[in-house]
C-alpha cells in the first residue's frame, strides 16, 4: 500500500527526440511526456527557435478528485532549414511551489542550407493570367 501512495505522489516530466543528428530538411520528433498527481499544473513548453514545426499530436488522460491525475504526451514533428548546432531548451511543469523540468536537448544539423521556395498559388484575391 505504501508503494502505491508513493507512486501516486510521484510527478515526472520527460523530453526526448527521435534523433540528435539530422540533415537539413529531415523531419524528426520531439516528445514531451508528463504524468502524476497535480493540484494546479502549469506546463511551460520550450520555444523551438531554428526549427519549423510541421505536425503536432497530443494524448491526454486525466481524472479529477482532490488532485488531478494527469498523463499528457505532446509530440512535434519538425525540421531545421539551416545547418548548425542547436539546443532545445528544457520544458517544465509547476504545481504550487514545486517545479520539475527536463534538461535541454542538443541537436546537430548537417548539410547545406535549404533554399526558400516561392509560393505556387497567387496571393488571395488575385487571379491568374492565362
Amino acid at each position: 500500500m505504501l508503494n502505491i501512495a508513493a507512486r501516486a505522489e510521484e510527478k515526472t516530466i520527460e523530453a526526448k527526440v527521435s534523433k540528435n543528428t539530422v540533415t537539413t530538411g529531415e523531419i524528426f520528433t520531439y516528445t514531451l511526456k508528463t504524468e502524476g498527481e497535480f493540484t494546479a499544473p502549469k506546463l511551460k513548453l520550450p520555444v523551438f527557435d531554428n526549427f519549423t514545426i510541421v505536425s503536432q499530436s497530443r494524448k491526454e488522460r486525466n481524472s479529477k478528485g482532490q488532485a488531478i491525475k494527469l498523463m499528457l504526451e505532446i509530440t512535434y514533428g519538425m525540421f531545421a532549414a539551416s545547418p548548425g548546432k542547436f539546443t532545445i531548451a528544457g520544458a517544465s511543469i509547476t504545481d504550487g511551489n514545486k517545479k520539475i523540468e527536463t534538461q535541454p536537448i542538443a541537436i546537430e544539423v548537417t548539410g547545406k542550407p535549404m533554399e526558400k521556395k516561392s509560393k505556387i498559388a497567387p496571393p488571395p484575391g488575385r487571379g491568374i493570367d492565362i
